[in-house]
């Protein structure tokens, strides 16, 4: 493909920002992964989800995971805080680290794991709490709050980050079930935030939201990105070029491909990937 065709192809995908400059050529130094993955299989019962998958999340980046509906991505994605583990007749093998730590050693408390590894969901679950109580739930059950000055400290500041604060600043004490959708999931974010996370794992985040409440939620994860390492699953190719710099395509439990995001959309080295991308099967 041409320079010109590939500077096309990326500005219809959105990898390319205004100045023209790819957001995939940024000069980041790049660090040990926070997490690595290594010949991961998923069953449930004696079907097997997930194929042998190894990959490194990085905190430098954003990491996307892609591909048709029931290709493991999800499944995949909640095998790295162990949230299967509330499926009786789920089973992992293979080893997922963080920070070097096998999650899956006996002796991990899954609690703190959860803590670490953060996860958001597709549709918004706020608590049925004030908006004040659900950012201050977690630091209060995970004992890293002294005061009622620190608990105010983690909620505005929580709050800000997920771009929240002034929009809610006047009003902490209504529910967060009150809030639009847009504004609950941006409230799901502080709450996963609040806690001091290492990864944030978000399974089709704004799958549930109108275009301009996804475009806010994309907003903040570009201004996370580098704070946590990100991982996020989408059915929507524009959105996986518009906000990650790293992309993993899934089919029928394996991982097929990973990459640069404008490499896997724009010169994919796999047959079933170019398929998927132009629309082939999906």
């Amino acid at each position: 493909m041409s320079d010109s065709e590939t500077q096309a192809a990326d500005a219809e995908l959105g990898l390319s920002n205004p100045s023209g400059k790819s957001l995939e050529h940024e000069n980041v130094e790049v660090g040990e992964p926070k997490m690595r993955a290594r010949d991961v299989d998923v069953f449930y019962g004696d079907k097997k989800a997930i194929d042998s998958v190894s990959i490194d999340i990085h905190t430098e980046f954003v990491t996307a995971f892609i591909g048709p509906s029931g290709c493991g991505k999800s499944t995949f994605l909640r095998a790295l805080n162990r949230m299967n583990d509330t499926i009786p007749s789920a089973k992992v093998t293979g080893c997922i680290e963080l920070d070097g730590e096998d999650i899956y050693a006996s002796g991990m408390d899954v609690v703190q794991l959860r803590a670490r590894v953060g996860m958001v969901f597709q549709k918004p679950n706020p608590f049925p709490k004030s908006i004040y109580e659900n950012i201050a739930y977690g630091p209060k059950i995970h004992g890293l709050v002294e005061s009622k000055t620190d608990l105010d400290e983690i909620v505005e500041k929580s709050l800000r980050r997920a771009g929240l604060w002034e929009e809610v600043k006047d009003r902490l004490e209504d529910s967060g079930t009150a809030l639009s959708g847009g504004q609950q999931q941006r409230l799901c974010i502080a709450r996963a935030i609040a806690v001091e996370p290492e990864v944030i794992l978000m399974d089709e985040p704004c799958s549930a939201l109108d275009p301009i409440a996804t475009a806010k939620i994309e907003e903040l994860i570009d201004e996370l990105r580098g704070r946590y390492g990100i991982v996020i699953v989408t059915h929507s190719m524009q959105q996986a070029a518009r906000v990650s710099q790293r992309t993993a395509f899934f089919h029928l439990g394996n991982m097929v491909e990973y990459g640069h995001t404008s490499d896997i959309f724009t010169n994919p080295r796999e047959k079933r990937t170019q398929d998927y991308i132009t629309g082939r099967y999906g």
